[in-house]
């Protein structure tokens, strides 16, 4: 769960039992525990979204059994003022371009 309030952006994971902990970064499914380890080390918050963008799947890279595309991840953004942006298919293969490049 994501969202905006007066102090920032907030990142919440939210277990089945109703369980919540608040986050910088945080992966989920298949591969998350390496993943996660990852993203607290290398998160920092003065990175850009793009930033975040590119080190999020780069991440997911190194983690996933099968090559990152734009059908098999997800991404979404929450920006200051409330925008929630989940990733269409072209934003997603333009970051994963990004990635390649470097």
């Amino acid at each position: 769960m994501a969202g905006v309030d007066e102090n920032g952006p907030k990142l919440f994971h939210v277990d089945p039992s109703g369980t919540y902990m608040q986050y910088n970064a945080k992966a989920i499914g298949s591969g998350s525990e390496g993943a996660q380890t990852t993203l607290q080390e290398e998160y920092h918050k003065s990175m850009t979204l793009a930033e975040a963008e590119e080190r999020a799947l780069k991440i997911l890279k190194q983690v996933m059994e099968e090559k990152l595309n734009s059908t098999n991840v997800e991404m979404a953004s929450v920006k200051v003022g409330g925008k929630f942006e989940v990733y269409d298919k072209e934003k997603m293969e333009e970051i994963i371009s990004r990635i390649s490049k470097n």
